[in-house]
């Protein structure tokens, strides 16, 4: 390797930057040891819900290493998704989570994006190597972002970044050389509890503690089954954004420049009743090659009938 660990990490963070990405932060790859009793106890208490391949890959989500003996930095990547189109305050209109509202799923954007930022990394030498994760694998997203200094853990269990706020997916780069680490920047929020209080049903149940059997995003994408009773969605039918939405780093007005993350009309506008008369095949075609297809029709149809009947 000609370049030094200096020159390689300016060089790959400036790929980064010129790929579209808001944040660039990177940690030395080794185990999670700080974060491995309370994701073990989050597991034990069963907040991850029906999510049990989080169980499943364990070892591997505290430890990269596990995954590849080779690594040696992640670097990982924050792209923010946050538009200034607000959702209506009609009633009679559900609403969809700010990520999956336009027309692309992330996951193929940020994979299309991670494809190029690495075929520039491996030009560098010819002795790096990469491999990608886009919320694919097993691999703790928000903790190494925390690390990289991207951000810091939000009370809501988000990273919240203070010049982008909180609207951001995030992604890693896994790489083979050692490079200059980032460090972790300063939690500010402090005496803050405004998502804490927002939430409508008490999934964020203490500060920095989320239950997602009460998140409204877990029950209208991940749960399978009916969603309980006791559980309000507030007109929400994909997703939630209650918890970002209020928290004070939203409002700092820094928005995408990435079309595939605007609202289409067609969808944002639509009332229970236009929704709830979409066939299957309707669903398929408006939906094709966007998160919402993960809820299938089968879910759309629950969430929508929920939601209308909360507010009927």
């Amino acid at each position: 390797m000609s370049l030094s660990k200096r020159e390689l990490t300016i060089k790959i963070k400036n790929i980064c930057a010129n790929e579209g990405f808001s944040k660039v932060g990177i940690a030395k790859a080794e185990k999670l040891t700080e974060e491995e009793p309370y994701f073990k106890k989050w597991l034990a208490e069963e907040m991850n819900g029906d999510m049990k391949w989080m169980n499943n890959s364990f070892e591997k989500r505290l430890d990269p290493r596990r995954i590849d003996e080779n690594i040696r930095s992640v670097i990982s990547l924050a792209y923010l998704y946050d538009t200034p189109v607000l959702h209506s305050n009609d009633t009679n209109i559900p609403k969809i989570s700010r990520y999956a509202w336009g027309k692309r799923d992330y996951h193929k954007v940020l994979k299309k994006k991670l494809k190029s930022v690495c075929r520039s990394i491996e030009e560098l030498s010819p002795e790096i190597e990469t491999r990608t994760y886009v919320d694919n694998g097993p691999v703790m997203d928000k903790a190494w972002a925390v690390r990289s200094g991207i951000g810091w853990m939000g009370k809501h269990t988000n990273v919240i970044n203070p010049d982008i706020g909180s609207f951001f997916f995030l992604c890693e780069i896994f790489l083979n050389f050692e490079l200059e680490y980032d460090e972790p920047i300063e939690d500010l929020c402090k005496n803050c509890a405004l998502c804490i209080n927002a939430c409508p049903t008490g999934a964020i149940y203490d500060e920095y503690k989320l239950d997602a059997n009460l998140c409204i995003s877990y029950q209208t994408i991940e749960n399978k089954n009916e969603i309980p009773d006791d559980i309000s969605l507030e007109g929400w039918i994909f997703g939630c954004d209650i918890c970002q939405d209020v928290c004070p780093y939203n409002g700092r007005k820094v928005f995408t420049e990435d079309g595939n993350f605007y609202p289409r009309p067609d969808v944002i506008n639509k009332t229970y009743d236009e929704q709830l008369g979409m066939t299957e095949e309707e669903f398929n075609s408006i939906f094709e090659g966007t998160p919402i297809r993960r809820t299938k029709y089968s879910g759309w149809m629950r969430n929508l009938k929920k939601a209308k009947q909360e507010v009927s």
